[in-house]
């Protein structure tokens, strides 16, 4: 049995990582059991010191929920038995040792087309995953990167440096 991890934070990406496995299971007859895996990041202490743990709690789980609400829906669909997960903390190290202690064989995760350079300045969760964990990790890359990643990131970082070079 091959068993896989999926990282589902309710975008279009994750979504393809699930489409991603289903079509791999079809062109395969090893059975699969997937697991979906949710970080929430922790809240900040001017948010929390105002807010109980319970309402706390209560917020992530929601929050959880809803980013695998349709990744749980095509799974059943398609008929794949599959285990949720949800940790707290950051997003890289938790999903490193979720994939440690759950034994799996392999991480797929779902990410837009980038250039190096929005990569660089944005960080990469796929990047931080990889140099975390000895599992293997497959990408799923579709999609474009919106306008705002595409131009207005290089645009800010052009003008970032001709303001400078003015100074």
């Amino acid at each position: 049995m091959l068993n896989i991890m999926i990282p589902v934070d309710g975008s279009r990406s994750a979504l393809h990582a699930v489409e991603h496995v289903m079509q791999q299971r079809a062109l395969h007859a090893e059975p699969v059991r997937v697991t979906l895996a949710n970080v929430q990041p922790r809240l900040p202490r001017h948010i929390t010191r105002f807010a109980t743990a319970t309402a706390v709690r209560q917020l992530q789980a929601e929050r959880a929920e809803a980013a695998m609400k349709d990744a749980m829906s095509l799974l059943s669909k398609a008929g794949i038995d599959y285990e949720v997960s949800v940790r707290k903390g950051d997003v890289a190290e938790q999903l490193a040792q979720s994939a440690l202690q759950t034994q799996v064989d392999k991480i797929v995760m779902g990410t837009t087309r980038k250039n190096a350079l929005t990569r660089f300045f944005q960080g990469s969760i796929v990047n931080k995953v990889m140099a975390l964990t000895d599992t293997p990790v497959e990408v799923v890359a579709r999609g474009e990167a919106s306008r705002l990643e595409r131009f207005g990131i290089p645009v800010g970082i052009g003008l970032t440096f001709l303001w400078l070079a003015v100074e």
